[in-house]
C-alpha cells in the first residue's frame, strides 16, 4: 500500500467526499451533497478505494457499513477539514460584490419557501456570485455546522445544544387549514375554531418531516380518549395546502403555512379544538462562525427577512 503521508495527489476534494461519503453512507446521497452526478460519485469512491487500499463501505442495510479502517478515518478526517476550513477563512474579508462563496442551510420545505425568494433576491443585489444551498436538517445538524459543511441550521429549539449560538425565531401557534369554502366553516360563525367533534368527523393530513411515528396532535388526542382518521401522510409541509385545496382533508400545521402558502392556494386557518404547544424553533449555527465576515452578512440578510415578517 501506498503511503498516503507522501501522496500529495490526494487532494483536499478528494478528502472532503471521503468524509461526505463516510458520514451519508449512500452514494445517491453523497453525490446530491457533493453537487455530482452518482456515476461521478460511485468515480470518486472507486479513487478513494483505490487510495486507501480498502472497501471502506461495504453492503449493509438501510444503509453502507463503515470498515474498520474507515471507522478509524471518520472523526479525525471530519475534524481536520473543520480546522482547515476555519483556517482558510480566519481573518479574510467578505466583499459581497466580489465573493464566490456558497453558504448551505439545513431545514425543511418551509423554510425554504418562507426564507429562500428574499435571500436569493437580497444576493442577487448585492452578492452575484453567492449561492446558497438548501439541505434536509438531519440528526447530524449540530455535527454539520461544527464541521464547516452547513453554515445555519433551522431546527426545534428541544433539539438545539447550549453549545450552538441561536436566534430564536417569532413563536408560532398551530392551526388547522381547510379550503376556503369547506362546508365545515358554515357552522362557525366567528368563533374560527372547530369543535372536536366536528374535527373528529374530518379527514387529516399528517405531515412528517423526520419520517417519526405519532404527532402533537394525536398525543393530545390520546389525552382525551379520542383519535382522528389520518387518511395521507406527507413529508412536506408544503405539499398539504395543495390537497386541502382540491379535498374537503384538513391540516394541522404552524400557522406560518398558512402565511407563505395562501397566495397560491385557496384556503383558510382556523383554531384546533385542541390545546397544543407553541412552536419554537431557532436558527442555529457554531460558535466558531460568529465573527466570520460573510457568516455575519448571512446573519444580517436572516434579521432583515425577519424584520420584514412582523
Amino acid at each position: 500500500m501506498r503511503d498516503l503521508l507522501d501522496d500529495l495527489e490526494l487532494d483536499l476534494d478528494l478528502l472532503r467526499a471521503l468524509d461526505i461519503f463516510l458520514v451519508e453512507r449512500h452514494v445517491t446521497r453523497a453525490a446530491r451533497r457533493l453537487g455530482i452526478s452518482q456515476g461521478a460519485a460511485s468515480q470518486k469512491l472507486a479513487r478513494l478505494r483505490e487510495r486507501f487500499d480498502d472497501p471502506l463501505l461495504v453492503p449493509g442495510r438501510p444503509l453502507l457499513l463503515l470498515t474498520p479502517r474507515a471507522q478509524a478515518i471518520a472523526e479525525p478526517l471530519s475534524r481536520a477539514l473543520a480546522e482547515v476550513r476555519g483556517a482558510v477563512r480566519a481573518g479574510a474579508p467578505f466583499i459581497p460584490a466580489e465573493s464566490q462563496r456558497r453558504f448551505v442551510l439545513l431545514g425543511n420545505d418551509l423554510a425554504e419557501v418562507a426564507a429562500f425568494p428574499v435571500l436569493l433576491a437580497t444576493a442577487a443585489r448585492e452578492a452575484p456570485g453567492v449561492t446558497l444551498w438548501s439541505e434536509r436538517a438531519d440528526i447530524d445538524f449540530a455535527r454539520r455546522l461544527e464541521d464547516g459543511t452547513a453554515d445555519l441550521a433551522f431546527v426545534p429549539d428541544f433539539l438545539i445544544a447550549g453549545s450552538l449560538q441561536k436566534r430564536a425565531l417569532p413563536p408560532e401557534p398551530f392551526v388547522v387549514l381547510l379550503r376556503a369554502d369547506h362546508p365545515s366553516l358554515a357552522s362557525l360563525g366567528k368563533r374560527k375554531k372547530l369543535t372536536l367533534e366536528t374535527y373528529l368527523s374530518l379527514g387529516h393530513i399528517l405531515v412528517a418531516p423526520r419520517g417519526m411515528p405519532g404527532s402533537l396532535v394525536d398525543s393530545a388526542l390520546e389525552k382525551l380518549g379520542k383519535s382522528r382518521r389520518v387518511v395521507a401522510r406527507l413529508q412536506h409541509f408544503t405539499s398539504a395546502p395543495a390537497l386541502v385545496a382540491q379535498s374537503e382533508l384538513a391540516v394541522t400545521c404552524p400557522a406560518s403555512v398558512m402565511r407563505v402558502m395562501s397566495p397560491w392556494f385557496p384556503i383558510t386557518a382556523v383554531a384546533p379544538p385542541v390545546e397544543l404547544p407553541i412552536d419554537h424553533t431557532s436558527c442555529v449555527w457554531h460558535p466558531r462562525s460568529q465573527d466570520d465576515p460573510g457568516h455575519r452578512w448571512l446573519r444580517a440578510q436572516l434579521e432583515t427577512l425577519l424584520r420584514q415578517r412582523k
